[in-house]
């Protein structure tokens, strides 16, 4: 392995919820790569719902992650100034987060051509940054399109494909959406992280629900179809619609009294409790050039726990399906047909179902990815 070192820039602290980020990064380090992560410095002005972050970020720039953080990740929290797009604000933070990065080579005797520069975000200082050193390698990293969230990213992101040695694409639709304007498009498709099924343990308020349980685990935002939780809850009066995250933008949970929200677990183990207690695994997206191009992270929670998926048929779920074939989702076109696509996964759902989901998963771990990575890098 040529690379001692890899220079994350994330588009999510470390401390939220578990994706593919965190994983990829953890499993750098453990192959012996130093690893600086630096934490989200975003991609927009933050506004009064951001407040929570705001909070969160001064917590962590004081070294309260909340997580144990693995041997080899250096954490950086910069408290850098919330305007990406304002002149001074991009000088400033560039020098300010340059400062961090020439430490953390220095400390570790290390060139930038042994580094990988990795980054999620296309701002105009990570832009910046990327471009002021001659780098091992340099890897641009696309979950989702974030020009819907800000459109003023567009010509930063458009510099960003064109000069990244590769661009990753988690689902193959994101990758069809920015084949022309990228240099090197690679599909790179999520793993699994299977530690869940070493924490196995109880929460109580779940289990004490009535059935079928279904849940929903990550971020209650604009992605999510309340249409179709509304539905989902008017269908099963006897049963539950169980939320695990934080409330994020205003979102406006309907008013049923068997739709249950639980705040975002401190500790990723905890979440193994609640999908022990459930019956099937909900992805209420609406079908939309952003959120329908998602490969969503929430497939690692629910498939590592056997779970069907009932979800919306968008088009990377459709493709999805076609890949992996039968017995993964149950998916509906409009949120008025959720229950039937509900029906049909409790009713089909199996001890066999459920060990074909988890044997996915253990065949398709983070660790067989960050293998694949590495090979992929190693050729630059």
């Amino acid at each position: 392995m040529k690379y001692k070192a890899i220079i994350c820039f994330s588009a999510i602290d470390w401390n939220y919820l578990k994706q593919r980020t965190q994983y990829l990064m953890a499993g750098m380090a453990e192959r012996g790569l130093q690893v600086l992560f630096i934490e989200n410095t975003g991609v927009r002005c933050p506004g009064f719902s951001d407040l929570p972050r705001v909070v969160n970020r001064i917590r962590n720039a004081a070294g309260q992650t909340g997580e144990d953080v693995p041997e080899g990740i250096n954490i950086f929290s910069p408290l850098a100034i919330p305007m990406p797009y304002n002149n001074f604000a991009i000088s400033y933070n560039k020098f300010y987060i340059s400062l961090r990065i020439r430490k953390f080579l220095a400390d570790n005797s290390i060139t930038p051509a042994e580094v990988i520069f990795w980054t999620s975000l296309a701002t105009p200082a990570v832009l910046d940054i990327m471009r002021s050193h001659s780098w091992g390698a340099t890897v641009y990293d696309v979950v989702s399109d974030p020009k819907f969230i800000e459109p003023s990213l567009e010509p930063f992101e458009k510099e960003m494909t064109a000069f990244s040695d590769i661009t990753l694409f988690a689902s193959s639709t994101l990758r069809e959406q920015y084949l022309l304007q990228t240099k090197n498009p690679v599909l790179f498709r999520d793993g699994f992280n299977t530690d869940l099924l070493k924490n196995q343990n109880h929460v109580f308020e779940m289990e004490k629900l009535p059935r079928p349980r279904f849940i929903y685990i990550g971020g209650i935002n604009n992605k999510v179809m309340a249409k179709a939780l509304e539905t989902l809850a008017g269908h099963y009066r006897g049963g539950s619609v169980v939320l695990v995250g934080p409330v994020i933008g205003g979102y406006k949970i309907p008013s049923r009294e068997n739709i249950y929200i639980f705040p975002p677990r401190r500790k990723y183990r905890e979440l193994s409790g609640f999908l022990l207690a459930a019956d099937a695994g909900l992805i209420p997206y609406f079908s939309d050039k952003y959120s329908g191009a998602m490969q969503p992270a929430k497939l690692n929670e629910y498939l590592v726990s056997g779970l069907p998926v009932v979800g919306t048929d968008t088009p990377e779920l459709k493709k999805l399906t076609g890949l992996w074939g039968e017995g993964f989702f149950y998916l509906y076109d409009t949120p008025e047909k959720i229950a039937v696509a509900a029906e049909k996964a409790l009713l089909e759902d199996s001890a066999q179902l459920r060990s074909k989901r988890q044997e996915f998963a253990l065949d398709n771990t983070w660790n067989v990815r960050v293998f694949e990575l590495l090979d992929m890098l190693d050729q630059f």
